[in-house]
């Protein structure tokens, strides 16, 4: 006759490693079933999208240039000088992203309150701001701001001047 050996506990009750993996898969399992539940729920239930739909491709938006003022006694913040070969969805990430810091960085100094980026052409710069290099054909910049504030607003945009910010009066 055989005597049968004793294997110890269950395996769900072996030791405090195999609870806590058991505890951790059962709200994972739970949450799982639960996003399923809503994501099935998120189809939309009106009679008006239930026909074949035509997309169309989107149109990426038109770059706006804008004309620099040149305005005696006010300066403007240059914060990029591009070459020609930039592609527009970079220019305009650029543009979006220093309109998003301007506003973010508004409450530092009053000047920046309503300020965007602005674009302009090489041939829309003023004159004293145009670098000799022809590589550089568009300028993403701010302003007008009368001039002796201009230094200030590089510093309340956290920007280097002279570097990311050129604080340039347009007529010297």
């Amino acid at each position: 006759m055989q005597s049968a050996r004793y294997a110890g506990p269950p395996m769900f009750a072996r030791g405090r490693k195999r609870r806590t993996l058991v505890l951790a898969a059962v709200p994972l399992v739970v949450g799982i079933g639960i996003g399923m539940l809503i994501g099935g729920n998120l189809q939309s239930q009106s009679r008006q999208n239930t026909g074949v739909t035509t997309t169309t491709p989107a149109v990426p938006d038109q770059l706006e240039y804008t004309d620099m003022p040149c305005d005696p006694g006010s300066s403007v913040l240059v914060l990029h000088s591009l070459e020609g070969a930039m592609p527009e969805s970079e220019v305009r990430v650029l543009l979006d992203y220093e309109t998003m810091w301007v506003r973010h960085r508004e409450s530092a100094n009053p000047a920046l309150r309503g300020q965007t980026a602005l674009l302009s052409r090489r041939d829309d710069v003023c004159p004293v701001i145009v670098p000799e290099d022809t590589r550089f054909t568009q300028f993403i910049w701010l302003g007008p701001f009368p001039s002796d504030t201009a230094p200030a607003l590089c510093e309340a945009l956290f920007k280097v001047t002279g570097k990311n910010c050129i604080p340039a009066q347009v007529v010297r």
